[in-house]
């Protein structure tokens, strides 16, 4: 099992580069697919650059971001100290049910983000924002690894 920890301050306007960067050594340490790695960097993104601008609204704040790679997935935790938000309760239905042409810019990050990678969860924990990501490890045949023990 390797495990990494990051910590940004939420108002940094590089946030977007340091955390493809960790997420994608995390994702070629487990052998992601670029595919998987793709849309773990963009639901990984797109999760802290909300925490910035609607969480802390661009002012200062700590998000903290940690990676661990076990025999059969990559879990990414996102950790934050803004007001409570749980990205599974955004509702795009309003926003999908205008036509395209007369759509607001913005608010579908979460529903394509979230919707690509294997599990997502959120809890409020200790004062604190938890938004968990996983992915899948897949073997070479495109299975998750059956050599795990105890499995998935």
């Amino acid at each position: 099992m390797l495990a990494c920890r990051l910590r940004l301050d939420g108002s940094q306007t590089s946030l977007p580069g340091v955390v493809a960067d960790f997420v994608a050594a995390l994702a070629d340490e487990a052998g992601l697919t670029s595919r998987q790695a793709y849309w773990l960097r963009l639901a990984t993104d797109e999760i802290t650059t909300n925490i910035a601008h609607h969480g802390y609204r661009g002012g200062e704040g700590v998000v903290d971001i940690a990676g661990e790679i076990e025999c059969d997935r990559l879990r990414v935790w996102i950790e934050d100290d803004a007001p409570p938000f749980d990205p599974t309760g955004y509702d795009p239905a309003p926003r999908l049910s205008v036509p395209p042409c007369q759509r607001e810019v913005g608010g579908y990050g979460l529903l394509l983000a979230l919707g690509k990678v294997d599990e997502f969860s959120y809890e409020f924990v200790g004062g604190r924002n938890r938004n968990t990501l996983i992915m899948w490890l897949l073997g070479s045949d495109g299975d998750v690894d059956a050599e795990c023990p105890g499995g998935r």
